[in-house]
C-alpha cells in the first residue's frame, strides 16, 4: 500500500499528488532558518566537549593502561590517542619498548613473527607514531628519538611469507636468513604511506617522502623519495 502511494505521489498526476510531491522535496532539500543556528551552535560545542571528556576518561581508565600492560616497558608521559573506539591489533610474541613522551594512536598493528625468539620493537624518546602504523617484526625494529612517523606507515624486517611457493602453501614463516633488522635514527621524518622494508637503515635527520619504499640505506641528512626510494637532495647538518 505504501509503495503504491509513493508511486502515485511521484507521478504527480493530480493536484493533490503534485502538492505532496513539492512538499516532500521542500522538506528534503530545505534548511532550517538561520535564526535557529545560535541554538545549534551551542549544541555543537556541548557535543564537542562531551565527546572529548568521555573519550579522555575511557582512554585514561581503560584503553591506555590496557595497552601499556601488554608492553615490556613504557616511559613517562606516554600519550595514547584513542581513535573511534579502535584498539591496537597485537599478535605474536613481540616485545615492545617505548621511551618517554611518545605519542601513539590506537589504530595501529603490531605483529611479531615466530622465526626468532623475542622479536623486539623499540621506540626512543619524544617520537610521534601516526595512525595506521603497521609493524611486522621477526627480530628487531628500532626507531630513534625525536622522530615523526606519519599516518599509514608500514615497517617490516621480513617479507611475511617465504619466497618458496611450497613453503607458503605449508604456511611456513620466512627463512631466518631472509630476516634483516630495521633501524631508524634520531630526528627522522617519515611521510604518509611510506613502506620501510627489511634491512633498511635510515640515518639521523633524514626525510623520506610520502608513498616512498625504502629498501636500503638512507644516509644522515638525506631526502629520499620514490619506489624504490632514491636520493633527492642532501640537507645541511
Amino acid at each position: 500500500m505504501l509503495e503504491k502511494l509513493t508511486l502515485w505521489i511521484k507521478r504527480r498526476q493530480t493536484p493533490l499528488a503534485d502538492l505532496l510531491y513539492r512538499t516532500a522535496k521542500g522538506v528534503q532539500h530545505g534548511n532550517l532558518p538561520d535564526v535557529a543556528l545560535p541554538f545549534y551552535r551551542m549544541l555543537y560545542h556541548e557535543r564537542t566537549v562531551r565527546r572529548a571528556f568521555f573519550r579522555r576518561l575511557t582512554t585514561f581508565l581503560y584503553y591506555d593502561p590496557l595497552f601499556r600492560s601488554r608492553c615490556e616497558s613504557v616511559g613517562p608521559r606516554f600519550h595514547y590517542v584513542q581513535v573511534l573506539g579502535a584498539f591496537p591489533y597485537i599478535s605474536g610474541p613481540i616485545r615492545m619498548r617505548f621511551g618517554s613522551d611518545v605519542t601513539m594512536h590506537s589504530r595501529s598493528t603490531f605483529s611479531g613473527s615466530k622465526i626468532f625468539d623475542d622479536p623486539t620493537f623499540t621506540v626512543g624518546d619524544h617520537t610521534y607514531l601516526g595512525p595506521g602504523l603497521t609493524i611486522g617484526v621477526a627480530k628487531e625494529i628500532a626507531i630513534g628519538s625525536h622522530c615523526y612517523i606519519a599516518s599509514n606507515v608500514g615497517i617490516f624486517d621480513n617479507d611475511g611469507h617465504p619466497l618458496d611457493p611450497d613453503k607458503r602453501c605449508a604456511h611456513l614463516p620466512p627463512d631466518p636468513e631472509d630476516v634483516h633488522p630495521v633501524e631508524i635514527g634520531d630526528r627522522v621524518w617519515i611521510g604518509e604511506g611510506v613502506l620501510v622494508l627489511k634491512g633498511a637503515h635510515i640515518g639521523e635527520a633524514a626525510v623520506v617522502a610520502a608513498r616512498s619504499v625504502v629498501t636500503g640505506i638512507v644516509p644522515p641528512f638525506a631526502v629520499f623519495a620514490g619506489n624504490p626510494a632514491k636520493l633527492v637532495k642532501t640537507l645541511r647538518p
